[in-house]
């Protein structure tokens, strides 16, 4: 099966129905937070704060397809490699947390918040890797909903153990941290996904 073959089918059977409530989400962002002529440091609230959510939504569900342990019998049969269609869908996946940040951030600045491309790759950052939790338990446990839980405990622990988190801390614009942790967490992010591959690589052998 060709690349764009993959990617077609997937995107209108696996994929439109999560980037709708992605969407949904960003839409209903300025309906808990105000997005209108907000300061550098205010501006980071709505878009570390709800946003990350978009992450959740996107990545945890890319082994969703093959939850049925008979489907994936039957797609690890085929000639394109099972993981190879898990990764289109990861790049396809990351495409749309950024287009959908980066959407936000300029509707942002419409309004007239101070928002700057550190916005951007901040609330990407946060986004990421919070949906980066959620792909990694679920593709490690061949569980969809375990990778939802594990995400919203993450969430959670933000909100309790707040900067305790270090690096992974998602609200580290709007608590005044250190920027360079949103690279950082990044690369964690893609760090974490590529062990998750190797690791299912490994299990398949």
């Amino acid at each position: 099966m060709s690349f764009t073959k993959i990617l077609s089918v997937n995107l209108k059977h696996n994929f439109s129905v999560h980037f709708i409530l992605a969407i949904a989400v960003a839409v209903l962002t300025p309906v808990v937070f105000s997005i209108s002529s907000l300061d550098a440091r205010a501006s980071a609230q709505p878009i570390e704060m709800l946003l990350p959510f978009i992450g959740t939504i996107l990545l945890t569900p890319v082994f969703l397809p093959e939850q049925n342990q008979e489907i994936r019998d039957v797609i690890r049969s085929k000639k394109t490699d099972y993981l190879i269609v898990c990764l289109i869908r990861v790049i396809y996946s990351v495409a749309a947390v950024m287009l959908i940040t980066g959407l936000f951030v300029l509707a942002m600045k419409y309004c007239e918040c101070d928002v700057t491309l550190k916005h951007f790759i901040g609330s990407s950052a946060s986004s990421l890797f919070m949906g980066t939790v959620g792909f990694s338990v679920a593709g490690l446990s061949n569980s969809v909903s375990s990778g939802y839980m594990a995400s919203m405990v993450y969430y959670a622990a933000n909100i309790g153990l707040k900067d305790k988190l270090g690096i992974c801390y998602l609200f580290s614009m709007y608590s005044g941290g250190d920027f360079s942790d949103k690279y950082l967490l990044i690369l964690l992010s893609a760090i974490i996904i590529a062990i998750v591959f190797i690791i299912l690589r490994k299990s398949d052998k």
